[in-house]
């Protein structure tokens, strides 16, 4: 047997010139990875080598930076990985190394083509004058082609740091068109190059034309005809999908006027284009939604940063994009031309296309709504928002750790997280009383006695996110934080005996001031405290005793103050005495307005004030007179007041919810566990067993012996000839049955010349590789791999990789079971048939163990997790169920306060690897695991590797985790577990994977199931299959090389007071960033990795409930009832408004949606579903096997009628219990009047005759 060669022990060796700047404990926690990973893959590439698997080598190669990622990714040119570092290390930006290295690629400075590619040049340039073989300049044009491509990908490669699958699947090619003087380049584009991003995609047209322009091309001059079929396509593809960037038409003109090179691709739409068709240039009539993309989303979205570019590199034949960018700057810039209060109203976008079921939780800027909390707590940030597990609670449970929201502002959308030291909702209750709601486990208990939600508490929002979004900041309310700065402020101004005489009689100490200084989310003053502080240092009183003045008119604040110092009565209760206040409708409302909390006692009816009468009075001033006019109710207290008062309103944002919590194993649609085809020998069927056991209960050497048994018997007769030659060769035709047809690989034994299917010889155990053949009727001749055709000289369009061969799926079944040494196939699930090129299966036995321990498996081969990402950069021992011991042996030595780490209440901060699980992940995991192990054991003939006895088990485990839109993974280490439905990891960890926490999901898999299993031979074929595929693996992580909104989060304790000062005039984020400690300040130093702080903090990062209520309830009567239920509980939400959102943005839209998808709907066979889009004239399916037999089977409608009317009944319900207006009553009386017609029952129909 081959020994592994150890292709990948680079791995330590590599880190140690390519590591980022760290500390001494990060070295360890690095080195601890490296040697885990190199031990993971000489256990793959020993599996591998056994010959199972379509390649002997792991197909997942590890990479440590952006340059490793962009050679090992693109698969050369060699050496330019170590040119990128050369340029990165000599201080050249991102954008400046894209072009160096694209200018020498695209020279022949690698790989030793520098003479070759001049060559080609010059043949290029020459042929214009002089007269160049034809040969000649197609070699010349296919070398020119070669480089400028490469060189075009590798460049975005590094404008993505080599983590999506733009550079490979959002490029289809490079091209050089035209002849003679109008030869120019062309760059195709794909659908994938979205998951680029504009700026960058914006940047690959410039670098292509940099590159056409190193290659000495002319530039391309597009036709009115293009222009103009350019700006359709846009306006098209924006009618259907979702751009980026709004369409200005003149724009789009000037830009597909003025590009320098073409810009075009494959069609990725249906609908095609009604003007400018069939043009010479352009090879489809349909959309070209990558070129659409690139030229609205990114070469005029991006003008103004394109021609900051343009300038620095001094590129010419771009200077129109001065107007260009002009233009898009001001179109931008009208809205910063606006005054702050336009800037700062109401934005209704987040309500758009409002769902069923997902209720509104605040509309624009309500009073009522989240009130907006800037800071950012460990498990906030990179679009991750804090609420109040208490708000979670009574919000119906719709909201979980890890929901997505969608905000009013400062970004589209969110997932909330619980964070319970800001403020919870204040609630009116069944009994008519008023509360602040201070715990979780405390709305738990009132959930079923809330009579009204006043106010839904604050929503925690760090300054990153609105630097993140370039939106202005927008005005504190007054908080505990500001609170702190001001008494900060008076205390550091005073010497020790001013101090001492300013706290007589308080009760306080210097040391008690201090600590609400530094610690004043945890450290609240009584109220004769804050009271005494107030008076004494002339700064505001304390937040936690203010109420929201500014929610009332200075009408109602003069008559409550009056009402308040008239009719109150002092009685003492049980916290001390208390005010009495006789019940009246009307200042009961303006206190629930205020959030004063009350409760109605006696037999006779009382409102008691629950807080504190001194601070009550005190604000209202019971000495001083009430102030004839004022510009609002705060500045009017303010000058009867005995304590300063401030804005505890500040600034609401609405919201609503977006998609719930996910965490769950990833299955194909329908799950298999096997990427092994069956045929479609019963029907739709993917399980073995069953299509095995079809086999041999229909035996048809049992039915042709019974046949000729009962021929013996009978008397010759003439007659029956013709019936028993049928008969005969029906049971034959029928015992062919036994055997299913299948379209798979050709492979030959390079040792015995064996030809089969599978990756192992069958007869000597060797691997086998691909031998592509002659299927000319009677050749069947091997074509070698240098060959175009077979040695007979046939079409080389009949040159095949593939064979259809007969199986008998039951043996192979029975054989499988036999290898891996296992009673029972556990009813594994496979796959009709094979997708990917070269129809290559998967080893029938790792479907068995996958049976076995009930795991899925992806296209690629792989067991995924997938799960929604949510942020966290510190933890508590307890919170992730992880003993002290077991932590210490990961490196957790010490808290985040540098103290030893000794009591699972600490806070420990999370290295940038580490991860978090949910606990059903785990246990998935788990099972993966045991599948994995099976398979070295069972398969391999290796030693079991993980061995997992129990979820504990795979605590410091490695996964990988990989994002959608991406083709590069990122390691992760298991450090603990949670009960939310999230995965906790550090914001650089998602940012490595260019992904944020707004309701991102990516998934989880385990490194040796990825290295042993994942082959790109099994993704399937054409365009996008390497998204979503490790095609390369990052080992260590570097902050610099993730995406840069992780740069933008805060990492300070404490914002400054300069900080809430500049939130009230709006100012735009920028101006805070010399303020405020955050990441983009540490990059480049150890800073970078730890020593990161927060502004608050959170008892439990899991403390809200476990899931959605949109995931429990079943059926959308049941979504929406709660729906609505909840938009009738919350002040700040206008419960008809949500049902005509409802309404008329879901239900109508998508019956009469259905209507139209009935009326031009397709035909299926119910066996073997065949689709047709006609019935044919005989009724039935006309579609024939192998064999030739017709299938004959009856034809089925694929919409019915219940699919178009499942939601008419909730809308006419809607209707009639919320007075809808009469609009929507008409439109849903039409819908219902276009049912009636066309699905009027037959007895209708008689009795309209």
């Amino acid at each position: 047997m081959l020994k592994p060669s150890r292709p990948y022990r680079y791995i330590v060796i590599e880190s140690e010139h390519s590591l980022p700047e760290h500390s001494i404990g990060y070295s360890l926690y690095f080195k601890s990875l490296n040697r885990e990973i190199e031990r993971i893959y000489e256990v793959a590439e020993s599996a591998r080598l056994k010959g199972f698997d379509p390649t002997t080598k792991v197909e997942i190669p590890p990479a440590h930076d952006v340059a490793a990622r962009v050679e090992v990714t693109l698969g050369g040119p060699v050496g330019v990985a170590k040119r990128i570092r050369e340029l990165s290390h000599g201080g050249k930006s991102r954008e400046d190394v894209a072009f160096q290295v694209a200018k020498e690629i695209a020279l022949g400075e690698f790989g030793n083509r520098k003479e070759e590619v001049g060559s080609a040049l010059t043949i290029l340039k020459s042929a214009e004058s002089i007269s160049v073989p034809d040969k000649d300049i197609t070699n010349a044009i296919r070398i020119a082609e070669s480089v400028a491509d490469k060189a075009v990908r590798v460049a975005l490669a590094i404008l993505t740091e080599s983590i999506t699958a733009a550079p490979i699947e959002g490029i289809a090619s490079v091209k050089i068109r035209g002849s003679g003087n109008s030869r120019y380049l062309a760059i195709y584009l794909a659908g994938p190059i979205r998951a680029a991003g504009g700026t960058e995609t914006a940047m690959t047209v410039l670098v292509a034309d940099y590159v056409r322009q190193v290659l000495g091309l002319p530039a391309f001059v597009s036709t009115e005809e293009e222009i103009e079929r350019s700006l359709e396509e846009v306006e098209l593809y924006g009618r259907f999908a979702n751009l980026q960037y709004p369409i200005y038409p003149d724009m789009v003109r000037t830009a597909a006027a003025k590009l320098p090179i073409m810009l075009t691709g494959d069609p990725t739409e249906q609908f095609e284009v009604s003007g400018s068709r069939d043009l010479p240039r352009i090879e489809d009539n349909r959309v070209r939604g990558g070129m659409v993309l690139v030229l609205n989303d990114g070469v005029v979205g991006r003008a103004a940063k394109l021609l900051k570019i343009v300038k620095r590199m001094n590129i010419s034949d771009w200077e129109w994009l001065e107007d260009l960018a002009a233009r898009t700057s001001k179109a931008a810039s009208s809205e910063d031309e606006e005054s702050v209060d336009k800037k700062l109203g109401p934005k209704q976008d987040y309500l758009t296309d409002v769902i069923g079921g997902r209720p509104v939780f605040s509309h624009p800027s309500n009073p009522r709504g989240f009130r907006l909390r800037y800071g950012r707590s460990r498990n906030t940030g990179l679009a991750g928002v804090g609420v109040h597990p208490a708000t979670m609670f009574l919000a119906r449970e719709f909201l979980a750790t890890g929901t997505h929201i969608r905000t009013e502002r400062p970004g589209k959308g969110s997932i909330v997280a619980p964070v319970d030291t800001i403020e919870g909702p204040i609630v009116l209750l069944k009994d008519s009383s008023v509360r602040q709601i201070q715990t979780g486990d405390e709305a738990r208990s009132l959930q079923n006695n809330v009579l009204r939600i006043i106010y839904l508490g604050d929503i925690l929002v760090a300054l990153g996110e609105f630097l993140e979004n370039n939106h202005p900041l927008v005005p504190s309310g007054y908080c505990e934080e500001w609170w702190s700065h001001d008494l900060e402020k008076a205390w550091n101004g005073l010497s020790s005996a001013q101090m001492k005489h300013r706290l007589s009689k308080s009760g306080l100490s210097p040391a008690d001031v201090e600590r609400f200084i530094e610690i004043p989310l945890s450290n609240v003053p009584t109220p004769e405290q804050a009271l005494h502080l107030s008076k004494k240092l002339g700064i505001p009183l304390h937040p936690h005793y203010l109420y929201r003045w500014l929610a009332c008119s200075v009408a109602e604040i003069r008559e409550l103050r009056k009402w308040i110092l008239t009719k109150k009565k002092m009685k003492q209760s049980p916290d001390g005495d208390r005010l009495h206040l006789p019940v009246h409708k009307k200042f009961k409302g303006i206190l629930e307005k205020l959030g004063i909390a009350h409760e109605i006692t006696g037999k006779r009816g009382s409102i008691v004030l629950s807080d504190c009468p001194g601070t009550i009075l005190a604000q209202l001033g019971s000495v001083s007179s009430f102030p004839k006019k004022a510009e609002d109710a705060l500045a009017a207290l303010n000058e009867c007041s005995e304590v300063i008062l401030r804005d505890k309103l500040g600034f609401a944002i609405g919201a609503r919810m977006g998609r719930p919590e996910k965490a769950e194993e990833r299955k194909m649609h329908p799950p298999v566990q096997v990427l092994f085809p069956v045929g479609r020998k019963m029907s739709t069927e993917r399980n073995m067993e069953k299509i095995a056991r079809s086999s041999e209960q229909n035996s048809d050497q049992v039915l042709l012996e019974s046949y000729f048994q009962d021929d013996e018997n009978k008397e010759s007769d003439e007659g029956n000839e013709g019936t028993k030659a049928d008969d005969i060769e029906a049971a034959l035709v029928f015992m062919d049955k036994k055997d299913t047809t299948l379209e798979l690989v050709n492979r030959t034994c390079p040792d015995c010349g064996e030809t089969t299917y599978k990756s192992k010889c069958p007869v000597c155990g060797a691997h086998t590789k691909v031998q592509r053949w002659c299927s000319q009727e009677g050749c069947g001749l091997p074509v070698d791999d240098s060959s175009e055709q077979c040695p007979h000289k046939h079409d080389p369009n009949l040159v095949q990789s593939t064979r259809k061969i007969q199986v008998d799926i039951r043996s192979l079944l029975e054989e499988a079971k036999s290898e891996v040494d296992e009673p029972h196939a556990y009813n594994v699930r496979a796959v009709l048939g094979l997708t990917n090129k070269l129809k290559i299966p998967e080893y029938l036995g790792k479907g068995i163990l996958r049976a076995k321990h009930d795991v899925y498996c992806y296209r690629d081969g792989t067991a995924r997790f997938d799960v929604t990402d949510a942020p966290l950069t510190h933890f508590k021992p307890y919170e992730v169920g992880v003993s002290i011991t077991k932590l210490h042996k990961m490196g957790y030595l010490v808290d985040y306060d540098g103290e030893p780490l000794v009591s699972e209440n600490q806070i420990l901060e999370l290295k940038v690897q580490d991860i978090i699980v949910p606990e059903n992940g785990g246990d998935y995991l788990v099972r993966v695991g045991r599948f994995v192990d099976d398979c070295l054991e069972k398969i391999y003939g290796l030693e079991r590797y993980y061995n997992f006895k129990s979820l504990d088990d795979i605590v410091g485990q490695l996964v990988v985790g990989l994002a959608p839109h991406t083709s590069a993974g990122i390691i992760g280490r298991i450090v603990g577990f949670t009960n939310a439905s999230v995965c906790y990891a550090h914001p650089y960890w998602h940012a490595a994977k260019r992904r944020n926490c707004d309701g991102d999901e990516d998934a989880i898999i385990l490194v040796l199931d990825a290295l042993i299993n994942f082959s790109k031979e099994y993704l399937p074929a054409g365009r996008g299959r390497f998204m979503d595929a490790p095609l390369v693996l990052s080992v260590i992580l570097n902050p610099e090389e993730v995406d840069d909104e992780s740069h933008n989060i805060e990492v300070c304790t404490r914002y400054p007071a300069e900080f809430y000062e500049m939130v009230a005039e709006a100012k735009h984020p920028s101006a805070a960033e010399g303020l405020v400690d955050i990441v983009s300040s540490r990059l480049g130093s150890a800073a970078q990795y730890e020593g990161l702080g927060f502004t608050h903090d959170t008892s439990l990062i899991d403390s809200g409930p476990r899931n959605s209520k949109y995931k429990l309830l079943d059926t959308m009567a049941e979504k929406l009832e709660a729906q609505l239920e909840l938009a009738s509980l919350l002040d700040a939400v206008d419960s008809r408004d949500v049902a005509e959102r409802v309404l008329s943005h879901h239900f109508i839209r998508d019956i009469r949606g259905n209507l139209r998808a009935y009326s031009t709907q397709k035909i299926q066979c119910r066996k073997c579903h065949s689709v047709y889009r006609r019935i044919p004239l005989s009724g039935t399916c006309t579609r024939k096997d192998s064999r030739g037999v017709v299938c004959g089977e009856s034809l089925a409608l694929t919409v019915s009628e219940k699919n178009i009317s499942k939601y008419l009944s909730v809308a006419e319900k809607m209707i009639s219990e919320h007075d809808l207006s009469d609009y929507l009553k008409q439109r849903l009386k039409l819908i219902n009047a276009s049912l009636n017609s066309m699905f009027v029952s037959e007895q209708t129909a008689f009795d309209n005759l």
